[in-house]
């Protein structure tokens, strides 16, 4: 369970960086963290402690209340500074699954999934020319 916590922070912690167009290298940068030690966080591997997660609300450049509202995933902090929550309704039968998502969120999945076939693509080519 805890385990499972900490890799649903990282991913929530990931999915912001992304949002501010940050690679891990550059956030490592600005926590003083080897590259490595900052992936952990993003991977689920380290407890992230208060001062840590505070020090990345400054990075992010927000505020600490709205780092951990947009980690809970429950509610999000609108560009105007209001908050949204996140609607996701399921039919009795689950066969219909419904998610209204910020359209910044929209975007970023449509850009990583870009990325995802770009990638694969790459990894096709090399794997073919090593043939």
């Amino acid at each position: 369970m805890e385990t499972d916590l900490k890799k649903i922070v990282g991913q929530r912690l990931q999915l912001l960086r992304l949002e501010k167009n940050l690679t891990q290298e550059q956030m490592s940068e600005k926590l003083n963290l080897s590259t490595s030690a900052y992936c952990k966080i993003e991977y689920g591997e380290t407890d992230l402690t208060l001062t840590r997660l505070n020090k990345i609300a400054e990075v992010m450049n927000m505020s600490a209340l709205e780092l951990f509202n947009k980690i809970d995933g429950n509610s999000y902090f609108t560009n105007s500074g209001t908050i949204g929550v996140n609607n996701i309704g399921i039919s009795k039968d689950c066969s219909n699954l419904k998610l209204e998502l910020p359209d910044e969120v929209n975007n970023l999945i449509k850009s990583n999934n870009k990325m995802i076939d770009m990638l694969s693509k790459c990894i096709e080519m090399l794997e073919n020319r090593n043939q």
